[in-house]
């Protein structure tokens, strides 16, 4: 019992720290621009699969920073690209934003399904630390608390950047009255590019962190960190950082404990997100830290 229940903390707090990581981007960019980017999951399945086909060429033999270096740099001009050749032309119609990205995730996977198949894959030599210690008769990879405590760091030195800095008080400005952030003289397209490089950088990194010590489980996992991420947007609050830090460990946990405690646990846990995003938009649409829409 003593051992499900540090599995079911140790699980969550990790899938919280990577939802953090992915999630927090998703929901600056729609804070900012009120845009829901389909292709935001994509860009985290991606980054491991950029990761497993680079290790595999005799060229970065031996040179794995170099490799996560241009991974994440990719991964990032990708955001910019797919904000100024697709977003840009249609963020004024929000359908039109959200089809637009479906096509692109969905090119994406298809992409990577034709590259690399449905296989499983690993990349372990990209673990910034190896071995385990053992908890109670429970082992927690040392990947995996490393990954914890970096996330922890990331989400409090972008929570200052947002506060202290000149570009995050523009990207604050924007996200809660663009028009008066345009007469201050800030420009509202090149802040909103801005967010969504950054948003597709943290996928990227939560990628690096999360998958040496797991698995690339094929091409469409990018679709299910997709609905986690808009699972705990929903539960947050649209555009809430707060509730999107918060939102990704309540999520996290309830479905660690889904997985640990319930019959067949694993299999209920990929409903956990879907549940999540019924449940708020019938009791609270707004989410946890989201403010009512004023019609």
């Amino acid at each position: 019992m003593v051992t499900d229940i540090i599995n079911m903390l140790f699980n969550g707090t990790l899938q919280g720290a990577v939802l953090a990581l992915i999630s927090l981007g998703y929901s600056l960019v729609y804070g900012v621009g009120g845009i829901m980017n389909l292709a935001h999951g994509a860009y985290f399945m991606l980054t491991g699969y950029l990761l497993l086909w680079m290790l595999s060429w005799p060229i970065f033999a031996g040179l794995s920073w170099l490799v996560v270096i241009i991974t994440l740099g990719f991964i990032t001009i990708l955001g910019g690209l797919t904000y100024i050749l697709l977003i840009k032309p249609l963020q004024d119609t929000h359908v039109g934003v959200v089809l637009i990205t479906f096509g692109l995730a969905f090119f994406i996977e298809q992409l990577v399904l034709i590259i690399s198949g449905t296989e499983s894959w690993s990349i372990p030599q990209l673990r910034l630390i190896t071995g385990s210690i053992e908890v109670f008769g429970y082992t927690m990879i040392n990947q995996y608390i490393l990954l914890i405590i970096i996330s922890l760091i990331i989400v409090l030195s972008f929570a200052l950047f947002i506060s202290k800095t000149k570009l995050g008080k523009s990207i604050r400005a924007v996200s809660q009255d663009r028009e008066a952030a345009t007469l201050m003289g800030i420009n509202g397209n090149r802040i909103l590019l801005y967010t969504v490089m950054i948003s597709a950088f943290l996928a990227g990194v939560g990628a690096y962190l999360y998958l040496p010590g797991a698995s690339i489980n094929g091409p469409h996992m990018g679709w299910e960190y997709l609905t986690s991420s808009f699972a705990v947007v929903i539960l947050g609050g649209m555009g809430s950082l707060i509730g999107s830090i918060v939102g990704s460990f309540i999520v996290g946990y309830i479905t660690s404990f889904t997985s640990v405690f319930i019959p067949n646990g694993p299999s209920w846990a990929h409903l956990v997100p879907i549940i999540v995003i019924v449940i708020m938009l019938l009791i609270r649409p707004q989410g946890l830290f989201g403010k009512e829409e004023v019609r």
